[in-house]
């Protein structure tokens, strides 16, 4: 049996649902499957068009060039299919592509030039610049180290006409200073960049950032690094789409005396190497680690554990600063040596043999508060703060590791209570560190718990709040001075959205029944169900609805609001399962629940919501009955949403003159009545 167009858009529609990743990945895959099997080629032509750029920025180049070549296939066979905003689109997928081919040592050099070739032939057909052609020819040459040919295509490019299809004007600028980096022109590099380090598109500031960190080094513009490195890092480090971008930063850390911060960064991201965005980015990431893990076994240090996990968070499990040297050494020259037999020259082994022995460029520039980094000058000096810090040094050097780590954790609270965030976040970051490995169980449990507090005010740590929540759900009952783990996840819900809201819900509540504690589960379980509303009933929803009913019926003295309220959950639950007979006895209780002058707006809305399933149950008249009594109760407030139930009830009797009357007396029309007699259910994903 073949799929139907709305079953392909509800699938569509379900795998955009899910986060980013290798589920939407895998549910993408199986749309284009079952649109294929339908024969459905303009919806499969549109489906894949749309994921292209869901693959790149997600990081799965792969995936981005087989949806491209059957779109570009498609466009050339049955061009009917294909709008003049796809025409569009596909040239400009054209730049992305061949972004990416180069940094996959299996794919032969001819054909990323094949590629290129026929991305200049289609941008002069359609009467386009060739300035972007330019640009990704100055690319493959420069990746290959063909310095000739880059700076050929790389003047051709700064001379060539800007178009609708040119990349954003902080992008074409960050290959800018790329290319006048690599050949030690790094004032130049600052003076075409610096223009550019505030914003742009879905890529900016973030890669002219840390495309400005090694010129901003060269010239001893310290100050500007730290800045780059600390707002460019931050946009980056939960998007593994730019793990390339985030091997600069580790570089950067190994070129400023800060192996320390550098081992933060490698211990964050090292998992990503299992699923890395390319094998060109893993390289760059292993080599840049391989510098800095050198460095700490250089001064001693290659006996420190360093804490490790799967990508997918399953094992974790330790290796020390020596070992993980040795891999990343190893996976980069792997990966180099790929590509020169590729390439045809050892271009890429002589990079990552350069970068893996690179020397500091000054021996410390400090980087974070606990980095001894000095306090802005708009910003006054914190004695309190400093001595602090001081303290944690002292610490250190007396070889007082649960000291200095108790001391990390002091400098995060009082940065918090200074107002300075990003600054909390990063000595609470080192701080959780150095307690995990001085064994400083409960501590730690209360670094991760400020942790918590500072990432959630923040969208854009929001995975990292993530991670540090499941941390704390994984240590069970935490220590004294810290709410209880029930408190957090039910606040952790009010944050979130969907089946992770309701999870944390869940298991809050269920924490409070192992509690004994009934009014606390009652209550959230409450919050639970009315997120139940916006989902399809399931599993979840009818064990929640049967918890509820039963804490609901016990709890001593019952408020007639809340009763009323749950309720009304109840039958909108059940209405959008079909299950309509139920929810109006539902809705029945909920109106016997709202008695009284102070519940009477909830008492109109139960009754309308009512009537509105009467019209569904085939009991017109009864709706009718019920929208006059609203009607009349109060026509200000309810007049229009009661004229609406009205007007369908009046033409399901066959009395379609009285209902145009009721709404012409409301000067109401059809959109009117849609809009405010939406039903209670079945429940529609197009709704």
């Amino acid at each position: 049996m073949t799929t139907s167009e709305q079953e392909l858009r509800e699938r569509l529609s379900q795998a955009y649902a899910l986060p980013r990743g290798p589920a939407r990945f895998a549910a993408l895959d199986a749309v284009f499957r079952h649109a294929d099997a339908a024969g459905d080629v303009p919806f499969a032509f549109s489906a894949r068009m749309r994921a292209i750029s869901d693959f790149h920025h997600g990081g799965d180049p792969t995936r981005a060039f087989l949806a491209f070549s059957w779109c570009l296939a498609t466009f050339d066979s049955q061009p009917e299919v294909v709008g003049e905003h796809h025409a569009h689109s596909l040239l400009w997928d054209f730049k992305w592509i061949v972004w990416a081919l180069p940094q996959f040592p299996d794919i032969p050099l001819d054909r990323t030039t094949a590629v290129l070739d026929d991305m200049q032939r289609r941008y002069q057909l359609a009467g386009h610049s060739l300035h972007a052609v330019h640009q990704h020819r100055w690319l493959v040459a420069h990746h290959v180290g063909d310095m000739a040919a880059a700076q050929e295509s790389y003047d051709r490019m700064v001379t060539a006409k800007r178009d609708a299809l040119s990349d954003c004007g902080a992008c074409v600028p960050s290959g800018q200073v790329r290319h006048l980096t690599s050949l030690g022109r790094f004032d130049e590099a600052i003076a075409v960049g610096e223009p550019y380090k505030r914003g742009g598109c879905t890529e900016q500031p973030q890669w002219m950032l840390s495309e400005l960190l090694t010129p901003y080094l060269r010239v001893g513009r310290f100050d500007e690094a730290v800045e780059a490195h600390r707002d460019g890092y931050r946009r980056i480090r939960d998007d593994r789409h730019h793990l390339d971008n985030l091997a600069q930063h580790v570089l950067f850390c190994g070129l400023t005396g800060n192996e320390a911060r550098g081992l933060e960064l490698v211990e964050r991201h090292l998992s990503w190497l299992e699923r890395p965005s390319s094998p060109y980015a893993a390289m760059e990431f292993a080599a840049s680690a391989a510098l800095v893990l050198g460095r700490l076994s250089a001064s001693g240090h290659g006996d420190l554990a360093l804490s490790r996990r799967s990508d997918d968070g399953t094992r974790r499990w330790e290796a020390t600063v020596a070992e993980v040297h040795d891999e990343m050494a190893g996976q980069a020259r792997a990966i180099a040596a790929r590509f020169d037999v590729r390439n045809g020259n050892r271009h890429q082994s002589d990079r990552v043999e350069e970068r893996m022995a690179a020397t500091p460029v000054a021996q410390r520039v400090p980087l974070t508060v606990l980095g001894g980094r000095v306090t802005a000058p708009e910003r006054p000096a914190d004695p309190a703060l400093a001595a602090l810090v001081e303290r944690v040094a002292a610490l250190t050097a007396a070889g007082d590791a649960a000291g200095a780590a108790r001391a990390r954790l002091e400098v995060a609270h009082t940065l918090r209570n200074s107002g300075r965030q990003e600054d909390a976040i990063e000595a609470a970051e080192e701080a959780v560190r150095s307690l995990d490995r001085a064994g400083l169980r409960d501590d730690a449990a209360r670094c991760r718990h400020l942790l918590w507090e500072l990432y959630r005010r923040a969208y854009h740590h929001r995975d990292a709040a993530r991670v540090v929540l499941a941390e704390l759900t994984r240590a069970g009952d935490l220590p004294d001075g810290m709410p209880p783990l029930e408190v957090i996840l039910e606040d952790a819900a009010d944050l979130l959205q969907g089946t992770e809201a309701l999870t944390y819900l869940r298991t809050a509540a269920d924490r409070h029944r192992a509690n004994g504690n009934a009014d606390a589960e009652l209550r959230v379980l409450r919050k639970a169900f009315a997120r139940l509303a916006n989902r399809p009933p399931d599993d979840v929803a009818w064990a929640v609805l049967a918890r509820v009913d039963a804490l609901g019926s016990a709890e001593q003295p019952t408020s007639a609001e809340q009763a009323g309220r749950d309720q009304v959950a109840a039958a909108q639950l059940l209405a959008a399962a079909d299950r309509t007979a139920e929810a109006l006895d539902r809705l029945d209780a909920a109106v016997t629940w709202f008695d009284g002058d102070e519940l009477a707006d909830e008492r109109r809305s139960a009754r309308l919501d009512r009537a509105r399933l009467r019209l569904r149950v085939g009991e017109p008249a009864r709706a009718e009955a019920e929208a006059r009594e609203v009607l009349a109760e109060d026509p200000d407030e309810y007049g229009y949403a009661a004229t609406a139930v009205l007007a369908l009830a009046l033409r399901a009797q066959d009395r379609a003159d009285e209902a145009g009357k009721a709404l012409a007396a409301r000067e109401m029309d059809e959109d009117d009545v849609d809009f405010y007699t939406e039903d209670l259910g079945p429940y529609d994903d197009e709704d």
